[in-house]
């Protein structure tokens, strides 16, 4: 006999059930939690303010009155507003490039070369080909950088500098 309720957990048809079913059916009973519920509400209220943004931008005044709705802003803010946010977008992004140009150190500063948290190779891994490791993360030095850009001409150009012959 099944109890008045329907099966509960503790009854024999709750037992025979495997533990995918018991799974889904305790899954089946959550309730959304709490940041899921804000969003959802957080999303619905989204699209309705954008879409009364959009009838009150495009819909002609005879309308709104006909609806209803007889004060709202003058329609020029329709375009006011998103000039003034993508404008202030704009000028976020320069700053913050121009913020980190000064805040860089000057490309002849030594301290473009190296710091005191560059971790250079300490040796070259044994192995050849597939069965050599992977090598750990390192900064490449200034006359390993040197020689992989310029070849011979690096070396030759700092003689010339030595030489005062630029």
């Amino acid at each position: 006999m099944r109890p008045a309720g329907g099966t509960t957990e503790f009854s024999p048809t709750a037992r025979r059930r495997s533990p995918r079913q018991a799974a889904g059916a305790r899954a089946r009973r959550t309730r959304p939690s709490e940041p899921e519920a804000y969003g959802f509400v957080g999303s619905i209220a989204a699209v309705a303010a954008a879409l009364a943004y959009l009838a009150w931008a495009y819909a002609p005044a005879p309308w709104l009155h006909h609806i209803g709705v007889t004060y709202y802003p003058n329609k020029r803010w329709a375009v006011a507003v998103p000039a003034f946010v993508l404008a202030a977008a704009a000028q976020v992004v320069i700053l913050y490039v121009a913020s980190n140009f000064l805040l860089s150190p000057p490309p002849a500063s030594f301290d473009t070369i190296s710091d005191e948290h560059a971790r250079y190779r300490a040796s070259s891994s044994p192995g050849t080909g597939a069965d050599r490791p992977v090598e750990p993360i390192s900064d490449i030095g200034i006359d390993r950088m040197n020689h992989l850009m310029f070849g011979d001409q690096g070396s030759r150009c700092i003689q010339f500098q030595e030489d005062g012959l630029n």
